[in-house]
């Protein structure tokens, strides 16, 4: 039986990904960076890999040895109420290029990456600019790849959530930008599904198209808070402010959000829970 290497595995989208290998009853391998990722792993398969890939590469040599497969859902979260150690460079490219090269030399049939809507259209901001130079280095490797560029996931608005409980949920400009997130799950579903059958680039959203102003008002519903229309202009120079207090990486994902809140972000329409349906099968009490 062919073997998949997942990388994140205990991530959002990752865990997602490795449950359905598991109901499809394939032999997984997985990397996590944490014993509270190795817990989550446990009960889908023994062939745990824990280590945090970019600095432990000692750890991980011979990772993809005997693996058919690698999907990759690593990568840094875009929350602002998540901060991290190491940079997006060093998580998002870094990590996964490493274990690209080991591939390569390994024999791998093909390698997935998991990037995101707007890494060719919005490259000059560094998230999406980051995701693009890990797609030019999987274009460049030689080996068998497919791309999957989500327009967005419904658990990244999780930060609106969080505004809201406390009162507040910023909108820039007039909301009118329209995108179709998807859910987790649906996006793991897709994949597995297709598989083989994916293209080398494909971008997927999910079954509705919203303004952001719509889905500020189903988060408002539900949380409650009032909605504030921030001008893109200031929105612009308030992305700034951080970087000038050395604070890079919230003005990286302050710069993104901005991006995204006032650009339209739409892909072909696939699976099947709405966004409505999320926020009613959330705990909110979690997110925080």
């Amino acid at each position: 039986m062919e073997k998949i290497l997942i990388l994140g595995a205990s991530g959002a989208l990752g865990e997602y990904i490795l449950k359905e290998c598991y109901s499809r009853n394939l032999k997984i391998r997985v990397l996590t960076h944490s014993k509270e990722g190795h817990q989550k792993v446990r009960s889908y398969t023994d062939d745990i890999w824990c280590a945090n890939a970019q600095e432990d590469l000692t750890k991980i040599k011979g990772i993809t040895k005997g693996v058919d497969y690698v999907i990759s859902a690593l990568g840094k979260s875009v929350s602002l109420f998540s901060p991290g150690p190491n940079s997006f460079f060093e998580i998002d490219y870094k990590a996964n290029v490493n274990i690209l090269q080991e591939a390569k030399e390994n024999g791998v049939k093909r390698f997935f990456y998991i990037s995101m809507k707007g890494a060719e259209e919005a490259s000059e901001y560094t998230i999406p600019g980051i995701h693009k130079l890990m797609e030019d280095a999987l274009k460049e490797s030689g080996i068998n790849y497919s791309i999957v560029r989500p327009v967005g996931f419904y658990s990244g608005l999780n930060d609106l959530v969080i505004m809201a409980k406390r009162k507040v949920i910023p909108l820039i400009g007039d909301g009118d930008a329209r995108t179709n997130s998807i859910f987790h799950g649906d996006l793991a579903n897709y994949i597995m599904t297709e598989f083989l059958n994916l293209p080398e680039l494909k971008e997927v959203g999910g079954p509705q198209i919203h303004t952001r102003m719509e889905m500020a008002k189903m988060i408002q519903k539900k949380i409650g808070g009032e909605i504030i229309k921030i001008p893109k202009s200031i929105a612009k120079h308030g992305s700034k402010l951080p970087k000038l207090l050395q604070l890079d990486e919230i003005s990286d994902k302050l710069a993104y959000f901005r991006y995204i809140m006032s650009h339209d972000m739409i892909a072909e329409e696939h699976g099947k829970m709405s966004f409505e349906t999320y926020l009613d099968q959330i705990d909110t009490e979690d997110i925080k």
